[in-house]
């Protein structure tokens, strides 16, 4: 029976999840071809357009969390230009490459909950303005985040309930492909630590915290599509700087340095290679320290502080709609004098399907399945995993 409950919840549970979500998306996409035709010429002289309510479903399938269910309450704003492609998906928010149509604005309200306890609530705004030479993200959350982090390989679990703000503005540099842009982070929780069976009690190891981060960062952004890129490349690098002069509990900096690019061979394969270097300087909290990013790995499993990633991704379109693929990727984790080291060799590998629910807004369903170094993971993806 445990053999079988293990079979469902890792192979069955996320084939079923994926499917229904097609099943949905589809139908969502039928319903909005029936409202378009019925509009009819009503809809183009209506200059001033009219925004859209979307209930969105959300899966949850992080392995540091565990899985679980999420519900967004999007409402997409009219655009400014009535010639301009109406976008109802969520996953277009915060897209940076370079399109005929700007990313959508809209906001929404979202609440998840997964099998760990895990859990939170929050609002959310995205926003494209002047002609997309200005895209703002915000969101407000509360959440109690349950996970574990890893010293020397031992686990420790520890839970972080606390609240979230996040501001990022972003400035197009003329007609180029640059975004540059500045970023706030506040954080302001309390961490405690599951020290079950110790003789130690667990309020020694248990604090309150705020952290509070500026950041800067520069994008060039050519790829033909930030969905399900087939040609071109991003190139990211971002600076965070925590600072107690902020009015934050810790004085610390990151540097990430993210390279995709994407390869075209022939008519149907796509050949997808990622960097992800990561690096920290001063002295950051446990949490706030880089960890290897890849599927088939939960987050924080590796850290230390300086991390790189490189990861392959190949993929074929089997047809216009759907696609199949394949992953694999490595990864280090320097611990320097933080005491994060590990004796495992940090790899992952897997494979995947993609199948493009909505058409006309070009919106991407996957679902993978990988294996890390210690066990197998899956994802229900909307968009590229990247």
């Amino acid at each position: 029976m445990l053999g079988f409950n293990i079979y469902l919840r890792k192979y069955i549970l996320p084939a079923v999840l994926f499917f229904s979500a097609i099943i949905s998306a589809s139908s969502l996409a039928q319903e909005q071809e029936q409202e378009q035709s019925e509009e009819g010429s009503a809809a183009k002289d209506d200059e001033g357009g009219g925004g859209n309510f979307l209930i969105l479903p959300v899966f949850i399938t992080e392995p540091a969390v565990g899985e679980g269910l999420g519900l967004g309450l999007v409402y997409f704003h009219a655009p400014p230009d009535p010639n301009l492609a109406r976008i109802s998906t969520p996953s277009e928010l915060g897209r940076t490459g370079k399109r005929p149509n700007p990313p959508p604005t809209a906001t929404g309200v979202f609440a998840f909950k997964t099998s760990n306890g895990t859990q939170g609530f929050g609002v959310g705004h995205s926003g494209s303005y002047l002609n997309d030479k200005i895209r703002v993200i915000g969101a407000l959350a509360s959440m109690e985040i349950r996970t574990t982090f890893y010293q020397n390989d031992t686990p420790f679990n520890f839970e972080l309930d606390g609240e979230l703000a996040y501001l990022s503005f972003k400035h197009k540099i003329g007609s180029s492909r640059w975004f540059f842009g500045v970023s706030t982070s506040y954080l302001d929780g309390i961490v405690d630590f599951d020290l079950s069976g110790s003789v130690t009690p667990p309020s020694v190891f248990d604090f309150s915290l705020r952290d509070i981060g500026l950041a800067a960062s520069a994008t060039l952004d050519s790829r033909d599509d930030t969905m399900m890129p087939g040609n071109g490349r991003m190139i990211d690098y971002t600076m965070w700087f925590y600072s107690e002069s902020f009015g934050g509990d810790f004085d610390y900096s990151t540097y990430r340095l993210k390279v995709h690019s994407f390869h075209p061979l022939g008519e149907r394969f796509v050949l997808g290679l990622r960097g992800d270097l990561w690096t920290s300087a001063g002295r950051p909290p446990f949490y706030g320290l880089p960890f290897v990013s890849l599927r088939g790995i939960p987050a924080l499993r590796y850290q230390g502080e300086t991390t790189g990633v490189f990861e392959l991704e190949g993929r074929f379109n089997i047809s216009p709609r759907w696609a199949a693929i394949a992953f694999g990727g490595t990864g280090f984790a320097n611990s320097g004098g933080a005491g994060f080291t590990t004796d495992d060799d940090i790899n992952a590998y897997g494979i995947g399907i993609r199948f493009q629910a909505l058409k006309k807004q070009n919106v991407w369903l996957g679902l993978d399945i990988a294996r890390g170094p210690e066990e197998d993971a899956w994802y229900v993806q909307m968009g590229h995993a990247w």
